[in-house]
């Protein structure tokens, strides 16, 4: 029996290659189609941290705030403001908070970012991450969560999904 040529050996080398990556594609194909199994429940996302909290001068404030934010469906952050602690972390309405929403963020490490609180629209400060467009008074206590994109898949809708409270700061 005849040896096989280095042509001949190339040839069946990438029909074999290509077999198995035909195989493969079909294969992810398929699973793709039966798969029936998934979930409806949105995912949650993690609670920012609030490491402090400093007076830039008329109502006007600095926040740092530690988060982790690896999910696709993250939007940003919406902060609530209140009277007593277990107001702020335990609102009547999760709604009732003011938002700021980021780029998209694909960090997986958790990462610190400065917010500002001011109540006008002049620009962001430089190393401002975001603003929140509010108005705090001194010793009102405020608490963040984190905003999660939720899509209804049986009515084609969308919602912001809020975490869990973060830790409280009172206002100086």
């Amino acid at each position: 029996m005849a040896e096989e040529t280095p042509r001949r050996k190339r040839k069946k080398m990438s029909l074999d290659s290509y077999f198995s990556r035909y195989i493969l594609v079909v294969f992810v194909f398929l699973s793709g189609i039966s798969c029936t199994n998934y979930s409806t429940t949105a995912s949650v996302q993690a609670p920012p941290t609030l490491i402090s909290i400093t007076s830039n001068g008329s109502s006007n404030f600095t926040i740092k705030v530690r988060a982790q934010n690896p999910e696709f469906i993250f939007q940003g952050y919406r902060l609530y403001t209140g009277i007593s602690e277990k107001e702020v972390q335990n609102p009547t309405d999760l709604n009732l908070g003011t938002d700021c929403v980021l780029a998209s963020s694909t960090i997986v490490q958790p990462v610190e970012y400065t917010f500002e609180i001011d109540p006008s629209t002049k620009d962001n400060a430089t190393g401002v991450s975001c603003r929140f467009f509010a108005t705090l008074t001194p010793g009102t206590y405020i608490a963040m969560r984190t905003l999660g994109l939720a899509v209804n898949l049986q009515n084609s809708s969308s919602s912001f999904k809020v975490s869990p409270s973060s830790n409280t700061l009172i206002v100086p």
